[in-house]
């Protein structure tokens, strides 16, 4: 039996949000560097300018996992209410075949169930495609990420004395990406049993 789709959209919400709080630190990060951007003065004034993408970057995910978690949480409901919509309908032509004198009553009952089981389905559908192409958008977060942290540490190699700092600095934008990357393949992952 496959898990009921308003389960799998509570399950994905839930990574999402573990993306979220990773994506918190990554924008921690980003005033770590801009600090230590400003300390450093013109030894790294590459790096100055990547902190800028850095904080961007982390604004841009949290927003977005924001949103994907507010699609989630609709998916949720709306699969709860699809459910309950099915029932109705089966238990409709459950009582239709056993009490064929009496189908004339139930007809509009019956009419108005189905038309909101095809609705709430069209819906949860569109909620879908629309939660697939977000994943879609966060794996491209990802890989800007990962540009933006390679960048910072070619520019680290310049820095002198903050060399040290700069890497860790980058290290976490790295470290950070990855964990982001998994909890978004783990919603992805579950999208796809649906």
């Amino acid at each position: 039996m496959s898990t009921p789709i308003f389960v799998t959209a509570a399950s994905i919400a839930a990574e999402l949000h573990q993306a979220m709080l990773e994506a918190k630190g990554l924008a921690l990060t980003a005033k770590n560097a801009r600090a230590l951007a400003v300390r450093a003065g013109s030894k790294t004034v590459g790096f100055k300018a990547i902190t800028h993408f850095i904080d961007e970057l982390a604004s841009d995910i949290i927003r977005q996992s924001h949103y994907i978690n507010g699609v989630s949480e609709k998916l949720s409901q709306e699969a709860v209410n699809l459910w309950r919509a099915t029932m109705a309908a089966d238990k409709f032509e459950w009582i239709a075949q056993q009490h064929n004198a009496h189908q004339a009553s139930l007809n509009d009952a019956m009419s108005q169930c189905f038309q909101q089981r095809e609705q709430l389905s069209g819906s949860l559908q569109r909620g879908l495609r629309e939660l697939e192409e977000q994943l879609e958008e966060g794996d491209k977060h990802i890989r800007t990420a990962n540009l933006i942290a390679t960048s910072s540490k070619v520019e680290a190699s310049s820095a002198d004395e903050f060399r040290g700092q700069l890497e860790v600095i980058a290290n976490n934008i790295t470290d950070t990406a990855d964990k982001i990357r998994t909890h978004l393949s783990k919603a992805r992952s579950l999208l796809s049993q649906r």
